[in-house]
């Protein structure tokens, strides 16, 4: 993998961990069933770190395809991330000692992640100039 894009992966990657020990914090003060609310947390956590790793593995090969084979292979690893999200959320629902709330919150950090990091360097780029 690329340099730069290891380096976001990590940076990520770290983002996401600290999210779900702040998202476990905050749903064992609020639910009654704590351990099962922080397993969903890291177990939905643990795909999304998984499915971003996946991203930008895809995007990596597609970059190297033609256009169309590019985009055949977008879609198509597309779908297995899409698959292995509905696996989480269906063995999540199953399961009775992994809290759904907690795994979709542990499914979303990513794009939470990716928010506040672009927020907080947006902010400090402003009071730089």
């Amino acid at each position: 993998m690329d340099l730069k894009v290891q380096k976001e992966v990590n940076e990520v990657t770290k983002g996401i961990a600290i999210y779900a020990l702040i998202a476990s914090l905050i749903l064992s003060i609020l639910t009654k069933e704590t351990i099962p609310s922080i397993l969903g947390v890291v177990f939905g956590s643990i795909i999304a770190i998984l499915n971003f790793r996946l991203l930008a593995l895809t995007m990596e090969k597609a970059v190297d395809l033609p256009p169309g084979k590019a985009q055949a292979y977008t879609a198509s690893r597309y779908l297995v991330r899409m698959f292995i999200v509905a696996v989480v959320v269906f063995v999540s629902v199953k399961n009775p000692n992994i809290n759904v709330i907690g795994t979709v919150l542990g499914l979303i950090s990513t794009q939470i992640v990716i928010f506040v990091k672009k927020l907080l360097i947006s902010k400090i780029t402003r009071k730089g100039v």
